[in-house]
């Protein structure tokens, strides 16, 4: 089989958004954060980034470049060194890794 064929022969993935409830105009923010791993220096310096109901992000890049650290910090998972983190009482945040369907 060739490579286009497999490629077209990928399952289908299908998400579904409930309506979000309007919480206010500020989700998630990060305000010059500092993000790195206890272990080592820091990746990311000086981050600003306010999340509201209307943002959509797309994060590409290489890899190593930071693109999972810094999900990780806006979302909480990972804390930073410097700077402020803001995340809305309210908020339930949910992530699909792109190995999940690995």
């Amino acid at each position: 089989m060739d490579v286009a064929a497999e490629v077209l022969m990928d399952p289908e993935c299908t998400f579904e958004f409930p309506d979000p409830e309007d919480i206010g105009p500020n989700l998630m923010r990060l305000d010059e954060a500092n993000i790195g791993y206890p272990s080592g220096e820091t990746i990311l310096k000086k981050v600003n980034i306010n999340v509201d109901l209307e943002t959509r992000i797309a994060l590409i890049g290489p890899n190593g470049a930071g693109k999972s650290t810094l999900v990780k910090a806006l979302c909480g998972q990972l804390d930073i060194s410097d700077g402020t983190r803001m995340l809305h009482g309210r908020l339930r945040i949910g992530l699909f890794s792109q190995h999940h369907t690995d």
